[in-house]
Parts: structure tokens; C-alpha cells; sequence
């Protein structure tokens, strides 16, 4: 139900991109709607959540307010007469990439036959840089490319529209992944946690859903101090690492920027603490005194305000019946227009 009491609220798919904090917000969710969300998973890497599984899902439980899963790599934005809420995290590529490869030797054994034949089968004894080298060998040996976050969103059988690749697991356009999580609801950016959830928890509760998040969260985030010393430029496999996703990298620096500008008008309209508030004093005295005292009586009057956080009625989105990747693949595809 929506805030209101209503059962028209959206339907959450928070498409958990693998190594990007998705544990986490699942908990977030889960800790929000109770049994009402629900974790989704899959024994086969290429199962992928179609709409009509997740319209199935809910005429089971049309109380579900939410899923999480690996398997969201189609993007509608209703199911039925439910709109849909689209949500996901992006990360520092290297980072994704080196925890991908943590995680492989960790738990080689119980992988699914599909993955595990991806990789060396001594994968578990090697040393990290002799595994990222080697897997770099194998999974793209001629272009050197992986960027497993663009090619989550980038099905393979949008091939139709104009596009192909033989990855297993995707294309790889950087144009097509951007176009698709442009009109996602929220994209998150995993180094700036908290900044993304209290964005994330402002724009649900816009279209009158509630959540929860911790906000004092100590997550792993990729910090300079945890990298392998081998992962710089001047390293022959590092510069290849750094090397190998740069579609992802252009995915991140572009939804962090907009992350952190989205963060800075929320802090104009919401209460977020003394240190935000001080910061943005001292931005705005560098400008001018009287940019400045704006600041301060606006922060004054968010701190007052700080405990209304509902809103009077949820903004109202009509249904639409596109899925985001056929519209991306169509709009990267078209040819120009005839001068």
C-alpha cells in the first residue's frame, strides 16, 4: 500500500548489479515493507526477470512492494496496472572488478557450471594479479573490454534492433546503458552512500512510499587503502584492469555527477544534519554575506521543518507500457535525420 492506504503504489526493482552494495539496499527494503519484499534468486546466471514473470509474481502476492535480484535485466516501466520504480547502484569498475575476483576464489567450488567454466580452473590458488591477467585473457582477449555494469543493461537479444555481440552476458554501449538509466527512477552511486539513500528515500517518498535505510552505514566501498598494490598504471596487469571497463567508468563519472548535484538541491529542501548545513554556509559565504545568511536562515528553517517528512498527496505517473531496453536499442539505432 502507498501512504495513503492505497494498493496503486509502485512496484520497487531494485536491479542488483553483482558487487554493488545490493545486500545492503535489499535490507533497506526488507527492513521498509516486511514480507512484502522480496530477495529473488536464480541458480542460472541468464535467467533474466521478464515482465511477465514479474507480472505473475504479482497476481500471487499483488501486495509485493518490492524486489531485489540479479535477474532484473528487463526494465518496464509497469507491470500491469502497477507503475514500476527502477532503481540501481553503480560502482568504481576496478572495484567491482577485483571483488568479482575475490569473490570467485572464495566460493570457485559452489558456482554455477556456467560461470565456474569462465574461469582458470585453479582459480582459487592464484594469486589475484595472476587470476585478473589470466581472466583478461580469456574473457576478452581482443578488445580488452569488460564493463560488466554497462553490459548488465544491455540484453543480448536487442540484437533485433541493430546491435550484436557474442559476450555471454550482454553488448557493450555505452550509449544504450546511458540512455536506459537516464530514465531510471534512481541510480546510486556505491562511494556515496549515504548521499544516494537520502535521495533515493526523498524521491519514494515523492510517489508517497515510505522506506528506511541506515544511514551510518561502514560499507566497502573500494578505498584506496584496500586496492592490491599491483592495481596503478605503471603495473602491466593494473594498466590493463584500469583499461578493461571503460564504458563503465563513463557510467559512473556521469551518474556521480548528477548523484551530487541531485544531492545538492535535496540539501535546500530537506533537513540532513549540521555538517551539511555548515558546508553549505561556507560554499555560499565565499560567494557573497549575504549568500550566506540565506544559507543560514534557510538551514534554520529546515531544522525547524526537519520532522515533517510526508507530503500531502504522491505525485500521480501514468502507465507506460515500454520496456527501456527496446526503446534505448531503438534510439541508439536510428539513423540520422537528412540534412
Amino acid at each position: 500500500m502507498s501512504i495513503d492506504g492505497e494498493h496503486n503504489s509502485p512496484l520497487i526493482l531494485h536491479c542488483h548489479i553483482p558487487k554493488t552494495a545490493g545486500t545492503t539496499v535489499s535490507a533497506g527494503f526488507a527492513r521498509s515493507f516486511g514480507i512484502f519484499h522480496f530477495h529473488h534468486f536464480h541458480p542460472d546466471p541468464f535467467y533474466i526477470l521478464t515482465r511477465e514473470i514479474l507480472a505473475e509474481l504479482l497476481q500471487i502476492d499483488p501486495s509485493l512492494r518490492s524486489i531485489s535480484s540479479h535477474h532484473l535485466r528487463s526494465f518496464p516501466l509497469c507491470i500491469g496496472d502497477r507503475p514500476t520504480f527502477l532503481v540501481t547502484f553503480l560502482r568504481r569498475p576496478e572495484d567491482v572488478f577485483i571483488s568479482q575476483l575475490k569473490y570467485v576464489q572464495r566460493y570457485f567450488f559452489s558456482l554455477p557450471e556456467q560461470v565456474r567454466c569462465l574461469w582458470p580452473a585453479d582459480s582459487p590458488s592464484l594469486p589475484l594479479r595472476e587470476l585478473a591477467c589470466r581472466y583478461l585473457d580469456v574473457a576478452a582477449p581482443a578488445s580488452q573490454d569488460l564493463s560488466s555494469q554497462t553490459r548488465f543493461f544491455c540484453k543480448p537479444d536487442v540484437g533485433a534492433n541493430g546491435l550484436s555481440d557474442g559476450h555471454c552476458y550482454g553488448l557493450d554501449n555505452y550509449e544504450m546503458a546511458r540512455q536506459i538509466l537516464t530514465e531510471f527512477h534512481f541510480v546510486g552511486i556505491v562511494e556515496e552512500m549515504r548521499r544516494s539513500l537520502e535521495i533515493l528515500t526523498d524521491r519514494l517518498l515523492e510517489w508517497g512510499t515510505k522506506v528506511h535505510f541506515k544511514l551510518d552505514l561502514k560499507l566497502n566501498t573500494g578505498e584506496s587503502r584496500t586496492k592490491p598494490a599491483w592495481l596503478t598504471p605503471e603495473d602491466e596487469v593494473g594498466r590493463r584492469v584500469l583499461a578493461a571497463s571503460k564504458n563503465d567508468r563513463r557510467l559512473h563519472e556521469y551518474f556521480g555527477q548528477k548523484l551530487l548535484e541531485a544531492h545538492c538541491q535535496l540539501r535546500k529542501r530537506h533537513w540532513l544534519g549540521f555538517k551539511p548545513a555548515a558546508a553549505d554556509a561556507n560554499d555560499a559565504f565565499h560567494d557573497s554575506w549575504r549568500d550566506g545568511t540565506r544559507s543560514l536562515v534557510n538551514s534554520a528553517h529546515l531544522y525547524r521543518s526537519r520532522k515533517l517528512d510526508h507530503i500531502d498527496q504522491a505525485i500521480s505517473h501514468p502507465l507506460c507500457s515500454d520496456l527501456l531496453e527496446i526503446r534505448a536499442a531503438q534510439a541508439v539505432c536510428r539513423p540520422p535525420a537528412p540534412r
